[in-house]
């Protein structure tokens, strides 16, 4: 239950030394350069190169993500990332690989080029096809010395009846096509009849139109953009053939991303240095354990760099790095989630560490998920060889899987079966089961009170830890104690005692005057009434729990009937029985580990809780595609 001791490291070197400097500190990995302040004249880095690298980096993260589904090796989450050494993120040759990006920009301007031409085809032929049954060319459409000519569109529903209005005037109808409610017709009418057939078709909706060809029979037109469209798709197959065939190169282009990106960190580094014509000077953090090996190491590989460890000042805040014992040390991923602890604060993961574990098993609460939580985890971890990140959250879920299984067994819940007599049973028996749900919570807000004494010890303020942490100890204790007869007189005191010491203590660094003490003392007081509702948010371990089981039961209950169907019914059972409880599993899983973290976050820390560091970030790889061989 450690944070790491930082101290300051200066570092004076040549600027012909710079590049290589960065480069072996990035390889360390365990240097934070900080921005450094000062009124020296300094020399400029080059900003177009940073812009060009970054441009590179976008450049061939785009090539990547498009070569993806045309990877050879196909990647699987269960598939570790390749190995890679130091020296291959250093080699900035990658000229080749970059005309390979070229030619795949060049693929893709094609590509957007035919898509675009698709479209356009699309579209013609979607315009067409209501007019595919014309019965004469398209230029024929037209007037004539003692005919009007009309081609359009009208709803179907009111045509019917101008046929019978026309049926002995000198006009001429021909439908073709149809879309929708719309049906395509030519109407020709002796131009001594054209204004009233004209009015006629307006009141029946008629939309004026011709066929998007300026010559022709619709149908030619069609075949002519059919065949072009499928020209435009053969040349999408031999574009998809021509990038399918790049992916080769999808190794060498995640290994220059990762190159390109420690490029990208160590120029970032540049702009916190100090560089004049012939020196560098930079300044970071290093934790102090590793302090003496790090000064070795540099002035082996550089003799004439001066190098200098010092403790921090009383002005400067140091980033926060934890460190803990292997056990509990995936839990620092709970607290970095929420926020890092302030320099000088306590680091709580130890203490949080059983209680996460023992809340995530009671809402998970069947050990039969637990065992294969138990099981497979480590086994992933083996095979998949995750990201540190990652890795953490595997071990939180594997030590959740152990705690399940106790608490499964206690529950007497094996997959939703109950094969032996239970200690406790949520479904039958709730209320033990409810206060002790209530009774581990109280220890876990026992337990941040306990920080947050040591904390005040720590910082030397032993009676803040009386006036604080003690007085609420005194008060809720001795409340609880009233529940009972046996002990209610004790209480009695004990709670007045702790009631007294939180009235006169709590409005102490607000204000002197003591009116404005008491009356902050007493909204103090008030707070009590929050640690009723903190108890009873502890609740949903046996909420969460229950849901666990009850689903659990039902889907054994599914699953029974279905087995009484024969041969086919024993498979489906078999079948609905491992997808559903992989379900349930996943899905309280996940539930189980968001709850545990809302307990630890709002009940637990509220009552201890120092925030505000900011986290180590050395300059070193953080690799995407790969895993870098330490």
């Amino acid at each position: 239950m450690a944070i790491v001791d930082m101290q300051r490291i200066h570092l004076l070197a040549m600027s012909r030394e710079k590049g290589r400097l960065l480069r072996f500190i990035q390889r360390l990995g365990v240097i934070q350069i900080t921005p450094v302040s000062t009124d020296i004249e300094q020399v400029k880095e080059n900003t177009l190169e940073s812009a060009g690298n970054e441009e590179t980096l976008v450049r061939v993260r785009w090539a990547i993500s498009r070569l993806l589904n045309h990877d050879p090796a196909k990647q699987s989450m269960f598939k570790p990332l390749p190995l890679a050494q130091p020296e291959q993120l250093e080699n900035e040759d990658i000229q080749g690989l970059m005309e390979v990006v070229e030619q795949l920009e060049a693929l893709e301007k094609r590509s957007g080029d035919i898509r675009g031409n698709q479209m356009r085809l699309t579209q013609a032929i979607d315009q067409l096809k209501p007019w595919l049954e014309l019965p004469l060319p398209v230029e024929q459409i037209k007037d004539t010395a003692t005919s009007k000519v009309w081609s359009g569109y009208a709803p179907q529903r009111n045509l019917a009846n101008l046929m019978e209005k026309w049926k002995s005037l000198p006009v001429a109808f021909q439908a073709f096509g149809q879309d929708r409610d719309a049906v395509y017709f030519v109407a020709v009418a002796h131009r001594s009849i054209a204004e009233d057939v004209y009015a006629d078709l307006r009141a029946a909706g008629f939309q004026q139109s011709t066929p998007p060809l300026s010559k022709g029979l619709p149908k030619q037109r069609l075949a002519d953009l059919e065949k072009e469209l499928h020209q435009q798709s053969e040349q999408a197959d031999i574009i998809l053939k021509e990038t399918s065939e790049l992916g080769v190169h999808l190794p060498s282009l995640r290994l220059a991303f990762e190159m390109l990106s420690a490029k990208k960190a160590r120029m970032d580094a540049m702009d916190d240095i100090v560089q004049t014509r012939s020196t560098v000077f930079m300044a970071g953090w290093v934790p102090k354990s590793l302090s003496a090996s790090v000064q070795a190491a540099i002035n082996k590989e550089f003799p004439d760099v001066q190098l200098s460890i010092s403790d921090p000042g009383p002005d400067e805040e140091p980033p926060v790095l934890l460190q803990n014992p292997p056990i509990t040390r995936p839990y620092e991923a709970v607290i970095s989630g929420f926020a890092l602890p302030a320099p000088g604060a306590v680091d709580p993961t130890n203490v949080m560490m059983p209680f996460f574990a023992c809340f995530f098993g009671m809402m998970v609460s069947d050990a039969g998920y637990g065992l294969v939580m138990a099981l497979l985890i480590p086994l992933m971890v083996k095979i998949m060889q995750p990201s540190a990140g990652a890795k953490k959250i595997f071990w939180i879920i594997c030590g959740g899987g152990i705690a399940t299984v106790i608490w499964g067994a206690l529950y007497n819940t094996w997959f939703g079966f109950g094969p032996w007599p239970t200690l406790f049973d949520p479904v039958n028996d709730s209320l033990p089961v409810m206060a002790l749900c209530i009774g581990i919570g109280a220890l876990h807000l026992f337990a941040g009170l306990a920080l947050g004494a040591y904390q005040n010890i720590k910082k030397g303020e032993p009676m803040a830890a009386v006036y604080d942490q003690l007085s609420w100890f005194m008060l809720v204790i001795g409340l609880g104690m009233l529940a009972l007869p046996q002990t209610a007189a004790i209480g009695k005191w004990l709670a007045i005692g702790g009631a007294g010491i939180v009235l006169l203590t709590a409005g102490r660094d607000k204000s002197k005057n003591p009116i404005k003490r008491l009356v902050s003392g007493l909204g103090a007081l008030y707070g009590v009434t929050s640690w009723i509702s903190d108890l009873l948010s502890y609740m949903r371990l046996f909420g969460m729990g229950l849901a666990t089981g009850v689903i659990g039961m039902v889907i054994n209950q599914l699953v029974g009937m279905m087995m009484g169907g024969g041969i086919i019914g024993i498979l489906f059972g078999v079948v609905v029985f491992i997808g559903a409880h992989l379900f349930n599993a996943a899905i309280n899983i996940l539930g189980a580990y968001v709850h545990a973290c809302r307990l630890q976050y709002i009940e637990f820390f509220g009552k201890f809780y120092e925030e505000g560091g900011k986290p180590f970030k050395p300059l070193r790889y953080s690799p995407r595609y790969v895993r870098i061989h330490e």
